[in-house]
């Protein structure tokens, strides 16, 4: 019978606390619903998952690469062509890369808001970029117009996550 007690106190123990990185947040949920935001520490929770803690590095930019992949191991840089291609507004094709960097911005709606907001951030970034592309000239992409260009794809992506609300922010665009 204290074999079983010791057990069960430490089962316990093990599940009433946990800690949080100081580059994320933990989102803790009662029951399926979100209860609290914990910093970086040392916290308790309910035992036997009655709470569970999901981590949000909050803290890190992250990147998005349009138009091309490089590989992290050995830094070898990939065209991705049905990125890359699009139609100038004087009906040229251009091969355009995209650079972007995000962040999370509000955890709660980054982990249960939507499925895949990194995704959702990719094809947001991809339409706007078209988009702006569409409006221009080629000798315009390719000399003057690039740092407008830009700005208009990060005003125009930053305008639409206001409306999708999935919790990240656009940091820069080059």
């Amino acid at each position: 019978l204290a074999v079983i007690v010791l057990i069960f106190l430490l089962i316990l123990a093990g599940t009433c606390w946990y800690t949080v990185d100081d580059r994320e947040v933990g989102v803790v949920t009662t029951f399926g619903k979100v209860t609290a935001v914990s910093e970086a520490g040392v916290h308790l929770k309910l035992p036997f998952g009655m709470q569970k803690v999901t981590k949000a590095p909050v803290n890190a930019i992250y990147k998005i690469e349009l138009g091309y992949r490089t590989n992290e191991q050995t830094g070898v840089t990939e065209v991705v062509e049905n990125e890359s291609k699009m139609i100038t507004g004087d009906y040229n094709i251009v091969n355009v890369d995209f650079f972007l960097e995000y962040k999370i911005t509000d955890p709660v709606k980054y982990l249960f808001d939507s499925r895949e907001p990194d995704q959702i951030l990719r094809m947001l970034a991809q339409s706007q970029i078209r988009s702006v592309i569409s409006s221009y000239r080629i000798d315009d992409i390719l000399t003057t117009g690039k740092s407008e260009i830009q700005m208009r794809v990060k005003d125009m992506v930053l305008r639409e996550l206001e409306v999708y609300d999935i919790g990240l922010g656009i940091v820069d665009v080059r």
